[in-house]
């Protein structure tokens, strides 16, 4: 079994392996970073450490607007990042061997595929393509 942590983008159901989040983070000071991107809300302390904390939804594509007061601290080889997302859901145990995984045609998208659980449509997050694009993203803004 495999743990997921869900979370709400827009409208759209994404998740994350609980292997991958080091920590959530509840309401954290974000300090601005000037002449970062729009979709770097900005910097948190963690544990003595200045970490960038990224717009999830409006890196994807998804409107700006209200996020979670609780914030995803990936772990460091995902990192070092923080994720802000428009909602966090409880974490849900499914077996991936029995779900059909739909695979997704854009790197864009980061998704690594698409999971049907209980008529319920979860996106899985690709981290790799995630740190790329908000690798890119720094390097065009000069962050």
């Amino acid at each position: 079994m495999t743990q997921l942590l869900p979370f709400k983008l827009g409208e759209e159901i994404y998740a994350l392996d609980v292997t991958d989040v080091q920590e959530v983070v509840e309401g954290p000071m974000i300090y601005p970073l000037p002449g970062a991107a729009a979709q770097i809300r900005g910097a948190i302390g963690f544990h003595g450490r200045i970490l960038p904390v990224v717009d999830l939804p409006l890196l994807l594509g998804f409107a700006g607007g209200q996020r979670a007061e609780r914030l995803l601290v990936l772990i460091e080889a995902h990192g070092p990042m923080v994720l802000a997302v428009d909602q966090l859901q409880p974490i849900i145990a499914v077996d991936l061997v029995q779900c059909t995984l739909i695979q997704s045609s854009s790197e864009e998208d980061c998704i690594r595929g698409v999971l049907n659980w209980r008529e319920t449509m979860i996106s899985l997050l690709n981290l790799e393509q995630l740190q790329h694009r908000v690798a890119d993203l720094c390097s065009r803004s000069g962050g």
